[in-house]
């Protein structure tokens, strides 16, 4: 589903079976086949959700006629191949938020999150945090996007509504440094650029 809506690599991962060091889907990696055969063997009488079989749902079409038309025209082991991609995409993902972390520990110029600042001279009120914009704009692309992100989510605690092209306005704001020096991609935040600083404002 993430690959049809064209997801990034994040996206690619899945639904994970830990998440905050709980397991919250075990049986995620068992096929529905196993199941059955596990049930038939020991004498279960499982409940099924009959509404599964509708193909009306997005989720219902890939798994009752994307995925078997795929199993018999292309890969009859396309599952375990998506798994194995979505192996790769996790590991690469923990790996680029690791990096993502340690980058904004680097740039982040130390505005206050944690309580409510006012700065007149700089047209500041509320929640905000600021970043160093010659160190941004030295960073490879790939980072650029998810230093926005990481940051969004740091200030707001989600990033919902944030799309690619809110991504690519922010760097664009930062890369040209000129004319309009601020941008609300959404209604909850407003972006600012200014005295060499990235400020991301939290808009209440």
């Amino acid at each position: 589903m993430n690959v049809l809506r064209g997801s990034g690599t994040a996206g690619l991962k899945g639904i994970e079976a830990i998440r905050e060091n709980k397991y919250i889907r075990p049986l995620i990696d068992v096929s529905r086949e196993e199941i059955e055969e596990y049930c038939l063997n020991n004498n279960l009488n499982p409940k099924i959700d009959k509404s599964n079989n509708e193909n009306i749902y997005t989720r219902n079409k890939i798994r009752n006629i994307v995925i078997p038309y795929i199993k018999k025209e292309f890969n009859p082991n396309i599952i375990k191949t998506l798994n194995r991609l979505s192996e790769v995409a996790t590991e690469e993902n923990e790996y680029l938020n690791k990096i993502t972390q340690e980058t904004f520990n680097k740039i982040y110029v130390g505005t206050a999150i944690s309580r409510p600042q006012v700065d007149k001279s700089m047209n500041l009120e509320g929640k905000h945090i600021a970043l160093d914009l010659k160190q941004f704009n030295n960073l490879e692309l790939v980072i650029k996007r998810r230093i926005i992100l990481y940051t969004i989510n740091k200030l707001l605690g989600t990033t919902e509504g944030i799309e690619k092209i809110n991504i690519d306005d922010i760097i664009k704001l930062c890369t040209k440094n000129i004319g309009n020096k601020y941008l609300i991609p959404i209604k909850k935040i407003k972006v600012l650029v200014k005295k060499g600083k990235i400020f991301f404002i939290a808009v209440n």
